[in-house]
């Protein structure tokens, strides 16, 4: 691999980060995330930077997990009762091995709250894996540097 096509790579990691960030925001806002007024202005004021197409600030870090733990909190506030389902637990000796086990049932919110959910995790893992290419950049360019 080049260092042409690993700084193509990097951009477009980067670039999907971005829009993954902006779209977290978008939906958060949407969803009305915060049980109270404070919650909700601390959701905006995380999100915005986001929103702003800049999700790589030194800051975000905090702010990012207190947002989460308001999504869980308002996911948690959401649940109307459980059901049973099927999950799969382990692949063994015989195949695909589970349980049954009772799982949350949503309302309409607690489920696009869900999917804001699994769309945020996404948007973390993305941050997550852009932020370590940039460290790793630098660690190289210093130990080439002498």
């Amino acid at each position: 691999m080049t260092t042409n096509s690993i700084a193509i790579d990097l951009d477009e990691r980067a670039a999907e980060t971005v829009r993954l960030g902006r779209e977290v925001a978008d939906m958060a806002l949407r969803l009305h995330l915060g049980g109270t007024a404070m919650d909700a202005a601390l959701v905006s004021r995380c999100l915005a930077r986001m929103a702003q197409r800049q999700p790589f600030g030194d800051t975000e870090d905090g702010g990012l997990a207190a947002v989460l733990e308001i999504l869980e909190n308002d996911l948690a506030s959401e649940a109307v009762g459980t059901e049973s389902q099927y999950v799969e637990t382990q692949f063994g000796d015989f195949g695909q091995e589970g349980e049954m086990q009772d799982v949350p049932v949503y309302s309409d919110r607690g489920t696009r709250i869900l999917e804001l959910r699994g769309l945020f995790h996404h948007f973390m893992k993305s941050r997550a894996s852009v932020l370590d290419h940039i460290a790793a950049h630098r660690a190289l360019n210093k130990m080439m540097s002498g």
